[in-house]
């Protein structure tokens, strides 16, 4: 299937086959493959829920792919600086998962690479990529969507730098990042993504404020993908210039009118929110949540940290997002419902009426009303 298949809820076992049945992606995996599964392992500590992707979106891709009958499966990765994929492995239970299925476990870091030349400009003139991955029938990346203190967010383009070397990953800091990355996407190209949007951390790609998203999505064009988790996590996808760099290479279409969204169900109004006791303190703004789901709420929370950066937030702004937000007195300022709930239930200056309302949806129609 074309575009980007959405799904939300926090039970990837059930999740995941549900995005398989509607993608099809595995059809074309035949019984005698060789399949790589690519997370990210990008630290090795006890506290990496929201840095490292979830064994569960792992686990759950491997029992799809045993249930058809392909037994050549391999997880791989590389780890950030200062870490080990061979400790992630162990730290993040894939040993147990290992000796359950009969997996390969690869730290690509060890592994043999071969030298690829590069067909379009940027810093490089070839990358050096592991050569289990290029060796691989079937390559499938499975990124964290989460922010990036350099590149603004990472999923599954930036992912894709596990498959090199250290040596070379560090290369890719001291010149044009976002270029190398576009590079290194027209050298190795998955076969699939999928996305891990259950809890992605909020401040950087090694940090330790996660929130809860409830989400995973699915797709074979990682511009594709990657430009809808910029827009909700608040970002215009241009705006996050690997992604960009991308687009106009050829590699996908970071235009979202121009991507098929393919949304299985809506969140959970079940699986509600419980924000930590600082929360409301942490954004110059008023916000009343109550009753609000995950979904709703996690996007919430990146749009706030959006529009902290622009310097637009402060008490004249009330937010109001759940099924039972309510605010007694707001006449001196904006209120802003996010959400189908609120929107519904409140009469408000800014009423975001979709389940669930994006990030960059959210941002958008705030600094439309800041500029009234």
């Amino acid at each position: 299937m074309n575009g980007v298949t959405v799904i939300y809820g926090s039970d990837p076992y059930a999740m995941l086959p549900r995005l398989l049945e509607k993608n099809r992606a595995l059809d074309r995996v035949r019984p005698d493959d060789t399949v790589m599964i690519k997370p990210n392992l990008v630290v090795s500590r006890k506290d990496w829920i929201g840095v490292n992707t979830d064994p569960r979106v792992v686990e759950a891709l491997i029992k799809a792919l045993k249930e058809r009958g392909i037994h050549r499966i391999a997880v791989g990765d590389g780890s950030g600086m200062g870490y080990s994929a061979k400790d992630a492995f162990n730290i993040c239970g894939y040993h147990e998962l290992a000796k359950q299925y009969g997996i390969r476990l690869v730290d690509l870091e060890r592994d043999r690479f071969v030298k690829k030349e590069v067909a379009i400009g940027g810093p490089f003139k070839s990358l050096e990529i592991a050569a289990s991955v290029l060796d691989a029938d079937f390559l499938i990346n499975v990124p964290l969507m989460k922010a990036h203190m350099e590149a603004l967010i990472t999923c599954s383009l930036k992912n894709l730098k596990g498959v090199m070397p250290r040596a070379m990953k560090t290369k890719f800091h001291s010149v044009n990042l976002h270029k190398a990355i576009a590079q290194l996407a027209s050298v190795v190209n998955a076969d699939l993504v999928v996305v891990d949007g259950l809890k992605g951390d909020l401040s950087s790609e090694t940090g330790r404020t996660p929130v809860q998203m409830d989400r995973l999505l699915m797709g074979e064009n990682p511009v594709e993908v990657d430009s809808l988790v910029a827009d909700m996590l608040g970002y215009t996808p241009r705006s996050i210039r690997h992604i960009a760099y991308s687009a106009d290479a050829g590699l996908g279409s970071c235009e979202l009118d121009r991507i098929q969204i393919h949304p299985i169900n809506r969140p959970s109004i079940n699986e509600r929110f419980i924000p930590p006791a600082h929360f409301t303190n942490r954004f110059p703004c008023r916000i009343h949540a109550q009753g609000a789901c995950c979904t709703c709420m996690g996007n919430f929370i990146f749009s706030l940290e959006r529009l902290k950066e622009k310097g637009v937030l402060s008490d004249s702004l009330h937010f109001l997002i759940g099924q039972k937000a309510s605010v007694s007195d707001a006449s001196d300022g904006i209120t802003v419902a996010v959400g189908r709930c609120a929107a519904q239930n409140h009469t408000a200056d800014v009423a975001i009426d979709a389940c669930p309302p994006t990030a960059g949806k959210i941002c958008e129609d705030v600094l439309a009303a800041i500029r009234r």
